[in-house]
Parts: C-alpha cells; structure tokens; sequence
C-alpha cells in the first residue's frame, strides 16, 4: 500500500501491478499509516472541510474501501486547541501529528511534531483517550493536560527534553515485565511551534531554536513504565543536525539514521560509533524517510 496522492491510497502485488485505489474522500493523507488488528489502516489524516490541518486519524477498510473518522485531536484537547486558535489562519496546524504505531489493545502511539510531544491513545474503538503524555513538563504546565504527563526518571542521568521528534517506534521485549516496553526515536533537536510563539524553547538545555542555529540531533531510545508512570533514556548518541523530518530504523546489528534535510543516510553501532555513510542528492528540500529491508527470505521463481 502507498499514496498515489494527497487523498489516494494504491494496493500493489507482488510484480508491483496497482490492483485497487482507495479515495480518502475529504480526507488527505498525512505522513504516515499502520495497520491494526482487523487489517484495517488507520492513517493520519487532514479533514479538508475543516480550518486546521494534520490532526485527524481515519480508518480505511481496505476490503470494503469505506473510509471513517477515528479520532479528531481537538476533541482530546478541546481547551488547548482553543487556546492556540487562530481565526485569521485557516489552515492551523496545532498538532503536526507525524507518526502512528499501532501498540495492539486498542490502543496507539502518535507523535506530534508541533508540541514535541509523544501520545498514546486508549479505547480507540469506543471512546478515545489519552492515556499518557511524554513531553516537555514547562511546555504544558498551566494548560490542564500536565497531569498526563509522564514523569522523567532521571535517576541514572539526566537528559533534555526531545524536541520536534520522529518516526517514533514502539518496541516490546519479552525480558521486560508487563508495562515496559521502549520508543525509540529521532530526536530532530529542534523547539519550534508555529501555534506557541510565547514559549521559550531555549529552557530546554541545548536544543536549538531554529534551523541555522541547528549543530546536532539525536538517536534516543526510552524505556517506558506505565506501572510507575515513568520514562526514562537508556540509550543515545548524536547524528548529524535535520530540524524537520528523518527517521531511525533499528536493524540487525546496527542503527540507520536519516538525517533528511541533509540528505545523510548513516549506519551506527549501537554506541554511536558511524559504520558507514551516504549522501544523497537532494531533488528538493529533504529526504524524509529511509527504511532498510532483508529480502533474502523472498524466493522469485519463472513460470
């Protein structure tokens, strides 16, 4: 499955032969996409009949095709979205939602680019809600939503705040009692909000503000405990500076990053030692994400 356009979804077999297209109706396709239990896919979405933009998660039954709203963001956080509206701006974008896993139990993870945050949704088939928060603590404080957020263990070190973060992926580990499980992420390092021009990003101990002051952004891997309520970082290194996208990808025995507004596709140990590195031509702005499959299990036969 891929985006032939901004509100088109392609299904492909195997010899790459397009064999159904789904119409997203009023809805365009933003970022990402993932699959849940049933098959169906739930996608991050634009609503183009409304005045706010990347904020939407739809689902698409691919048997049927029928397309239906899952989640809209302003009905979780009706008050701070109504604290940032903008009515001369009719296409506010308040959450930047740039990831979506899917974490079984009806449940998701997103990542919203905008507020730096990381967000896991419960009762997604009844009724949705936040069940947690990972995020700047001065960046929420007096909006009402503090209290979802979980708390930084820093008993083995501190460390900053991700800022503007993605490709958040979810990872359990059967060595880990019930309730841990680890996010890892690319941090971009960068405090921007479009919708929060009054927040001082500068808190956050050497993040950079905006893209020309950019030297470096992260691999960060946490370990989440939703028994204690706690996070905390169990493993990092730096990479090359991208303020918006890229992503990381743990493999085998090494971790690929793309740093994508540099068009760096590096391959690291997991001490950060660099293993290799390419560069690639940008044909425009940025290289938004990079993926490394094993095809050797496949076998391609003649008949």
């Amino acid at each position: 499955y891929y985006s032939i356009s901004t509100n088109k979804m392609a299904e492909m077999d195997a010899l790459g032969q397009i064999t159904n297209v789904f119409d997203l109706g009023n809805y365009d396709l933003h970022h990402d996409y993932v699959f849940d239990d049933n098959g169906d896919m739930l996608i991050l979405a634009t609503d183009t009949t409304k005045d706010t933009v990347e904020n939407m998660i739809i689902r698409l039954d691919v048997s049927s095709g029928a397309v239906s709203q899952v989640v809209d963001m302003g009905d979780l956080f009706p008050t701070y979205k109504a604290s940032v509206y903008d009515k001369d701006n009719d296409e506010l974008d308040w959450t930047h939602l740039n990831t979506i896993q899917w974490m079984g139990e009806d449940s998701i993870l997103l990542s919203s680019r905008e507020t730096s945050t990381i967000l896991k949704i419960q009762n997604l088939n009844t009724a949705p809600e936040i069940a947690y928060m990972i995020g700047e603590e001065s960046f929420w404080e007096g909006t009402g939503y503090e209290n979802l957020l979980l708390t930084k263990d820093e008993s083995n070190g501190s460390f900053s705040s991700a800022g503007g973060q993605h490709t958040v992926t979810y990872v359990t580990d059967d060595s880990l009692p019930d309730g841990q499980y680890y996010l890892y992420l690319f941090n971009n390092n960068l405090g921007y909000s479009e919708s929060r021009p009054d927040y001082d990003w500068s808190q956050i101990d050497q993040i950079a503000t905006d893209l020309s002051s950019g030297t470096t952004s992260y691999y960060y891997k946490y370990k989440v405990d939703e028994n204690a309520g706690t996070y905390t970082l169990v493993q990092s290194f730096e990479v090359p500076f991208s303020g918006y996208v890229s992503s990381v990808q743990e493999c085998e025995d090494t971790i690929l990053v793309d740093s994508g507004m540099q068009g760096l596709i590096g391959e690291y140990k997991e001490d950060g030692t660099l293993v290799k590195q390419f560069q690639m031509n940008l044909s425009k702005y940025y290289i938004y994400r990079v993926y490394k499959y094993d095809f050797s299990g496949y076998l391609f036969t003649e008949e």
